[in-house]
């Protein structure tokens, strides 16, 4: 049974040759594939498989419990959590050969606590804030965490991290500052030489090469955008190919008059007499509301405008001019149809937000199919 009128599709092609060309822009460094909430919006445990035929072993999920379901799935790769865990679930670490990325005390003690009791060592990642102002350990602790570590019995630091605010912007002085703030951490002892360093996220893999060190860390990237968004067509520059489309169809066909007033508020008046397609997608599919009156579709090839507010459910579009239109044809959203394309980044443009927040948001939303 069709669980929907709205489909997304997966093109795991696209997908591998988008880790293929990240993985060659990194060169001898090791490339993760960031598969958290669900491979942003792309299904989790389906890209990971696809990425592992590919010849990937390296995955970055955030909660300890994507780590679990992606290790049960049957991944057989290094599986990196960078968001901590309850105090209660240290043992999976050890159950499901999980890597944490640690930026507390505390989560290093239970570690250490969890390996005496299993009697087995752990390997973890230290993340040090070095700009970004969200997670870490501060840097001017770097030497006193690293022999807070080698007291601890059965912890052994693999290597450590940080993450750049700006790599999306090459110009922004804090490139630069953050670099020389992580190198300095890994300069600062004998031990830090033999860590391995992360920083590059995909602006920084694609905009920071100095900054690759041993590992990168592919998140938007992989799934065919660039991280500044539709910058000049970087993506397309790089061979990158969008791996999500999104299309639905047409419910109804509604003929109004001029001077109808369409959806809620009536913020749209026919100007003219005008044929609507009603379409069955909506702010509940992920489909933004701010996309009322801005967004368009493509249908028979031609790009027709959201008319009024979108609904939960639905949205209707002026399909006037679209020659032979009937009831049950498809409508893409996100895609390519004959010479028009409709990507996230124009839907991100369009309602004030980000790619990222538009493939989660539909992604997690809607039945998928995987080519």
């Amino acid at each position: 049974m069709n669980n929907s009128f709205n489909t997304v599709t997966i093109d795991r092609q696209a997908l591998v040759n988008n880790y293929q060309l990240l993985s060659k822009l990194a060169g001898e460094s090791r490339t993760l594939a960031m598969v958290k909430s669900d491979g942003y919006g792309h299904g989790q445990i389906e890209t990971s498989q696809a990425l592992a035929q590919a010849g990937c072993d390296l995955f970055g999920v955030a909660e300890l419990s994507e780590g679990v379901e992606l290790r049960e799935s049957g991944c057989r790769g290094e599986i990196l959590t960078f968001l901590g865990f309850d105090r209660g679930d240290v043992d999976y670490f050890f159950s499901c050969t999980l890597t944490p990325v640690v930026f507390t005390r505390t989560d290093l003690q239970a570690l250490a606590a969890g390996s005496v009791k299993h009697n087995r060592s752990i390997e973890v990642y230290l993340k040090f804030d070095c700009g970004m102002s969200r997670l870490g350990f501060n840097p001017s602790e770097y030497q006193e965490i690293v022999e807070f570590c080698k007291s601890l019995k059965g912890l052994k630091v693999k290597g450590v991290m940080s993450h750049f605010p700006c790599s999306d912007e090459p110009d922004s002085p804090s490139n630069n500052a953050v670099y020389e703030r992580f190198t300095s951490l890994l300069n600062n002892s004998a031990e830090g030489s033999g860590f391995e360093g992360s920083l590059a996220n995909s602006g920084g893999l694609i905009n920071q090469p100095q900054a690759h060190f041993g590992m990168v860390r592919t998140g938007i990237s992989l799934y065919g955008y660039h991280p500044a968004g539709r910058q000049a067509g970087q993506a397309e520059k790089l061979g990158l190919r969008p791996v999500l489309s999104f299309h639905s169809r047409v419910l109804q066909l509604n003929h109004i008059k001029a001077g109808t007033g369409v959806s809620y508020g009536h913020t749209f008046v026919a100007e003219r007499d005008m044929t609507l397609g009603v379409l069955p997608v909506g702010y509940s599919d992920g489909y933004f509301r701010a996309l009322s009156g801005k967004g368009e579709v493509i249908i028979r090839g031609k790009r027709v405008k959201i008319c009024g507010r979108v609904c939960m459910n639905l949205c209707m579009v002026d399909v006037t001019d679209v020659t032979d239109v009937q009831e049950g044809d498809p409508v893409t959203l996100i895609g390519t149809e004959g010479s028009e394309t409709i990507d996230a980044d124009e839907i991100g443009q369009l309602s004030n937000t980000i790619s990222y927040e538009v493939l989660c948001a539909i992604g997690n939303n809607n039945q998928r199919i995987y080519m």
